[in-house]
């Protein structure tokens, strides 16, 4: 007997299995996106189609995917992993649900996740979640690995149409992508994983960080940081749980620590597809 856990997010989706006394029996990751605002029906098929011939037939899923935070998209997810895995067994939840559930100890909780986009999430002694943020690439995300990435290339074509000065960056991002020409980035658009292929750059950009990053990353936190307080004050504690990737980049660490100086953080390290997992045996055994 064996259950399934699966972590999607905007650049890779992680998956681990275990059986009916919790060991861990398989765990792999897929390197492409699987936000749910930037990735089609069809593309989501093909994945979990090779994610099950990998797994097999498994007894129970809980899935935490970036993107399901409205309960039409939970569904859609839902109807096309019972379809594939042949189960009727499969939870969804939002990446910070999952990760709230996962930390909640019976009293008041915060969480906010700094990876391909952002969030900011509570959950209340009652179990009631409070959310900021994390309303898809489009609209929002501000302060993610994508919006940086994005805004970096927005200046980049402001500097080839004469409306600002030149950074070091936009030579870095020709020599990342391998483009000769700024104009050339405008094909970044048409790639089919274009959120993970524009989001891959933010990590370089933050390794050594020019006058522009850091204006563009200061923006980002200071509106991240303030949706934080928002939702601290709100459930009325100090304490705060970072998670993502982003906060592995020093200075963005840094920075986000000096706007919340008054705060306790505490870095979360949390195997989500193992614990989804672990939930899914927990839920359906």
């Amino acid at each position: 007997m064996r259950f399934l856990g699966m972590d999607g997010g905007g650049t890779h989706i992680a998956v681990s299995l275990v059986d009916e006394n919790e060991n861990l029996k398989m765990k792999f990751e897929i390197n492409t996106g699987v936000n749910l605002t930037s990735v089609n029906q069809e593309r989501l098929q093909e994945i979990f189609k090779e994610i099950y011939s990998k797994t097999g037939k498994v007894r129970g899923i809980v899935v935490s995917f970036s993107g399901a935070g409205t309960q039409s998209r939970k569904i859609k997810l839902q109807s096309i992993i019972k379809k594939i895995f042949c189960s009727n067994n499969v939870t969804v939840y939002n990446d910070g649900e999952s990760i709230l559930f996962s930390i909640y100890r019976g009293s008041n909780s915060a969480l906010t996740i700094a990876g391909t986009g952002t969030i900011v999430m509570g959950i209340t002694s009652e179990k009631q979640i409070i959310r900021s943020g994390g309303w898809g690439h489009l609209f929002d995300d501000i302060g993610g690995g994508f919006w940086i990435s994005t805004r970096i290339i927005q200046e980049a074509f402001r500097y080839r149409d004469g409306l600002r000065e030149y950074d070091p960056i936009f030579d870095n991002l020709k020599l990342f992508y391998g483009y000769n020409t700024i104009e050339d980035l405008t094909s970044l658009q048409a790639m089919e994983n274009f959120k993970t292929i524009i989001s891959s750059f933010t990590k370089v950009a933050l390794n050594e960080p020019t006058p522009l990053v850091k204006i563009i990353v200061e923006e980002g936190i200071q509106d991240l940081t303030f949706r934080c307080k928002i939702v601290l004050d709100k459930l009325e504690i100090k304490e705060l749980y970072m998670h993502g990737g982003l906060f592995n980049s020093p200075y963005y660490n840094s920075l986000f620590r000096q706007y919340l100086h008054s705060y306790s953080l505490f870095p979360l390290e949390i195997d989500v597809s193992h614990q989804m997992a672990l939930l899914a045996k927990k839920l359906y055994y």
